[in-house]
């Protein structure tokens, strides 16, 4: 297989023997896949490329097997990059991508979220904000879409004014029979993810709960690398 300067982001690299990086991309056409860079190590600065994440490329490669070989890379717009302070945004960004992405499986709807989330990360929109919007495209890329607009027992559509309890793999609930495998959370909540429009920080707070909660159920046993190094940093940080 031959494909030509397709639209990718790097979401991992390390290093493949003495010269060359082995990178775990996210293609929009062909989803998430590994690429041998050859001699990228001793030729780092190819076409002024230097391998980055959260940098949005054009690239080529041949594969025969699972392991593809890049044969070009260039950038697919302007190079940017993410504040200090927004890195381990990215880091969790790339981490969830990973771990919950099949191989070689399309998903061009989740790409251009998470085109739009490197976007936004790197404006001054919060994080808090923006990642929920991409965890909530992750979930219904993946088939585990979040209901967000309708009591699932009634069919009623949610009031802002009201309080729920949204039951995992079910939905939101008025009146939960059975309230153990799940979490309290606003209306006005529930609306403002499914419009994407959160704003206050109450609401804020709750979908970072819900989006998370549901997204962890998916994400298996092991924890995730990025929120122990959030929680060493911030300890580190009340240190200093």
């Amino acid at each position: 297989m031959k494909i030509d300067h397709t639209p990718c982001y790097i979401l991992h690299k390390h290093d493949y023997k003495e010269s060359s990086l082995l990178l775990e991309i996210f293609s929009r056409e062909y989803g998430r896949l590994s690429l041998i860079a050859k001699g990228a190590k001793r030729n780092s600065q190819r076409k002024g490329v230097d391998y980055s994440l959260y940098q949005k490329y054009k690239m080529s490669w041949v594969a025969k097997s699972e392991l593809g070989t890049l044969t070009d890379i260039e950038y697919a717009n302007e190079p940017g990059y993410l504040t200090p302070a927004k890195l381990m945004s990215g880091f969790y960004l790339n981490e969830i991508t990973m771990r919950l992405l099949h191989k070689h499986e399309s998903h061009p709807e989740l790409f251009d979220a998470y085109d739009k989330t490197i976007i936004s990360l790197a404006s001054d929109i919060s994080e808090h904000i923006v990642l929920r919007y991409f965890e909530k495209s992750l979930l219904d890329s993946l088939g585990y879409g979040v209901v967000l607009d309708s009591d699932v027992e009634t069919g009623e559509k949610i009031d802002a004014g009201n309080q729920y309890y949204y039951q995992f793999d079910y939905g939101p609930l008025l009146n939960p029979v059975n309230s153990k495998d799940g979490i309290k959370i606003s209306g006005k909540t529930l609306l403002q993810i499914n419009n994407e429009t959160l704003s206050d920080t109450e609401c804020i707070t709750e979908a970072k709960m819900l989006l998370k909660s549901i997204l962890y159920r998916h994400l298996g046993s092991k924890p995730l690398a990025s929120r122990e190094l959030y929680q060493a940093y911030v300890q580190n940080k009340d240190i200093v």
